[in-house]
């Protein structure tokens, strides 16, 4: 399972964190070459899959559920 982190402050939105912490994970494969980032299914709350961040996942060929 890839993970990534990200701190913010706590007066912060946490949605616009969203891309840059996608754009972190790196998907271990044991492969030679370079990680794949390719992640397929988003799991998180319903407020992730919004008007501006639903169209930014689907670009990156990411389903929210």
């Amino acid at each position: 399972m890839p993970l990534s982190n990200r701190t913010t402050p706590a007066n912060g939105s946490e949605r616009d964190q969203l891309i840059p912490l996608l754009d972190s994970v790196k998907v271990q494969t044991n492969k030679r070459g370079r990680p794949r980032k390719a992640l397929k299914v988003l799991a998180a709350e319903k407020g992730y899959d919004s008007k501006d961040k639903g169209p930014a996942l689907r670009r990156r060929g990411i389903r929210p559920q």
